[in-house]
């Protein structure tokens, strides 16, 4: 592990001879966990023994037995597990996820659509994880001559696996993410305030009310406060990160004054921006 820039909070690129790791998540760190920190790569981890909790881009998860989070690239993260919290992890790269796993664009592999909580209390597909894990690791201790490939395999076989189980908790497990919705979740990605609802709807070729059924049925929220959100969540990021002054945060999503932004950012959170960073940063 290494700390890829001198941001205020650190990013950790995984360091393997391909990219996939698993380790007891009781393992030491090369890297203080205990501080928040952020990575370049995907994170599961599987707790046999729960105990503690964690915060996933600013949300905090207690950590309970049986259970399994995601961590995806660039999330913050820090872990406060208790001493006899245990498990395992698997770390990996986006070049790992094969094609057509990508193809399908597993909702579990998206940061704004699936939760950082795939399953909580339930052995039954622990025992079933713990297994695929356990035979990854067995194919890299024996190092044979398709190893990677088998590894990759087994990968995507734990996807799609937690995938179905993500989806069995949701209140339709038949329901799928439509084109919209991944179209819109790029676009907003990508834009966040440089383009109005109508906008959003013109380029992905429905009407306005179209477009606010979809998002409503996803999220539970108009296409504007999903928009507002992952603003919130960036601006957040922004504090926590990067070194800019207020008035640098607020040209970048195009408020036209500081004050403007000092008071989307009061309205949305209940604290103004400097405030806001001192709540996240801590002491």
């Amino acid at each position: 592990m290494v700390i890829a820039n001198n941001d205020r909070i650190p990013i950790y690129n995984l360091q393997t001879t391909y990219d996939i790791n698993i380790e007891a998540i009781s393992h030491n760190n090369q890297y203080n966990f205990n501080q928040i920190h952020r990575h370049s790569y995907y994170e599961i981890l599987f707790f046999e023994k729960g105990g503690g909790h964690q915060f996933i881009d600013f949300e905090k998860t207690l950590i309970k037995d049986n259970s399994c989070y995601i961590v995806k690239p660039n999330q913050v993260h820090l872990i406060k597990r208790n001493a006899n919290a245990d498990g395992l992890l698997i770390q990996f790269t986006n070049q790992m996820i094969l094609p057509d796993v990508f193809l399908t664009t597993l909702s579990t592999l998206k940061e704004q659509i699936g939760s950082s909580v795939l399953f909580e209390e339930d052995k039954s597909n622990t025992e079933q994880f713990m297994f695929l894990l356990h035979a990854i690791q067995k194919i890299q201790l024996l190092k044979t001559t398709y190893y990677k490939e088998k590894s990759v395999h087994l990968l995507s076989n734990i996807l799609y696996g937690l995938e179905e189980v993500a989806g069995n908790n949701l209140p339709d497990p038949a329901a799928k993410i439509d084109k919209i919705i991944l179209k819109f979740i790029e676009l907003a990605e990508d834009n966040l305030t440089k383009l109005t609802i109508n906008e959003y709807a013109e380029k992905l070729f429905v009407s306005r009310r179209k477009l606010g059924d979809s998002v409503k049925s996803q999220f539970g929220v108009t296409p504007l406060k999903y928009i507002h959100n992952l603003l919130i969540l960036n601006i957040k990021r922004d504090l926590v990160f990067k070194k800019l002054s207020l008035k640098e945060i607020a040209l970048t999503y195009h408020f036209d004054s500081t004050s403007n932004f000092s008071l989307f950012v009061k309205k949305h959170t209940g604290y103004s921006p400097s405030e806001l960073q001192k709540q996240l940063i801590g002491p």
